[in-house]
């Protein structure tokens, strides 16, 4: 940008002398050497004028193309450090505008899937409902003793259902913003044990199931409550999967560039194909009593978090998920 200032500089400047020269000749009646330097100014504002022209053209075009979302212009004013570094600004800022849309694109998507997920259930829960209780108003006598009971438990019984659904679609769209704070990775593991305890005594298994592989002394920055929801939920899925002799769960965390690597693996009975395609995608559980949306919330947590979440996993042999934060 300095050059760019300076041949601007030097172009007003050339243009102002040679007017004056121009105009001193001509007074003096030198005419050939006044129309030369007369023709030298010319030049000058055609110059000045080019320079200009090409700045305004440039910054023209780029700004059309994202009026009309084109982000595959790419700026080159050339020129000096400044203006190749306004350059290379323009065009991340391009890519930034171009990975938001895509942003938007696939939330766009995900949301019209959810919706298409929530209307067909609740038109699923509330059919039975609305058919039970017009039956009901209409021919009250059907409903005496045995068989109001029995009516009543199948309207609580849909109802309970269309509860569930929608409070898996509430904590699936009011996660908390995160609130990191360190802790040392031993100091949380620890208290993950202590949290996980009851869960392991309720199934009846031995702690020793889960083994932990955590550098004692590195220290991690997250919201401990929501990493305690993605623990938890991960454990589980594990423990569901684990065979009924010789499972086991291993923790391991390790860091790579400075960034904490965390893997969670089973040898359980591991997934189909088409359930490791559909993994992450809310509503969909291969569980008989399953809500579908952990999996999901795992994913958005960690996303929070400023991580990536990724899952292996091969039929009969076992899964691996892998956290990067």
């Amino acid at each position: 940008m300095r050059q760019f200032r300076l041949n601007i500089a030097s172009l007003i400047a050339g243009i102002t002398m040679s007017a004056v020269g121009a105009t001193l000749l001509f007074i003096n009646g030198c005419w050939a050497q006044g129309c030369m330097t007369l023709i030298l100014t010319a030049v000058c504002i055609f110059a000045l004028w080019h320079l200009q022209a090409r700045l305004i053209g440039t910054m023209s075009a780029y700004v059309n193309a994202l009026e009309m979302n084109d982000t595959t212009t790419r700026v080159n004013l050339g020129g000096d450090h400044e203006l190749r570094k306004m350059s290379a600004s323009m065009n991340r800022i391009s890519d930034i505008y171009r990975d938001n849309m895509r942003e938007l694109q696939t939330r766009k998507l995900y949301y019209d899937r959810v919706l298409k997920i929530m209307t067909h259930e609740m038109r699923n829960g509330i059919t039975p409902i609305v058919a039970i209780a017009a039956d009901m108003v209409a021919k009250p006598e059907r409903y005496q003793g045995k068989k109001q009971y029995e009516a009543s438990q199948l309207l609580l019984s849909q109802a309970e259902g269309i509860h569930r659904f929608l409070e898996s679609y509430y904590k699936l769209t009011h996660l908390p913003e995160p609130k990191p704070e360190s802790i040392k990775a031993g100091d949380y593991f620890n208290s993950l044990k202590r949290l996980f305890k009851a869960e392991l005594v309720n199934r009846n298994m031995s702690e020793e199931i889960i083994s932990y592989t955590v550098p004692e002394d590195m220290t991690l920055n997250f919201d401990i409550s929501l990493m305690n929801q993605v623990m938890v939920n991960l454990l589980r899925n594990a423990l569901d999967a684990l065979p009924s002799e010789g499972g086991k769960i291993e923790i391991i965390l390790t860091a790579s560039e400075s960034h904490p690597f965390l893997t969670v693996k089973d040898n359980g009975s591991g997934m189909t194909q088409n359930a490791i395609n559909n993994l992450f995608q809310p509503f969909y559980t291969t569980k008989p009593k399953g809500s579908g949306v952990g999996l999901s919330i795992c994913r958005q947590i960690i996303l929070k978090l400023g991580g990536d979440i990724r899952i292996k996993s091969q039929e009969g042999k076992g899964t691996s998920v892998f956290i990067s934060l």
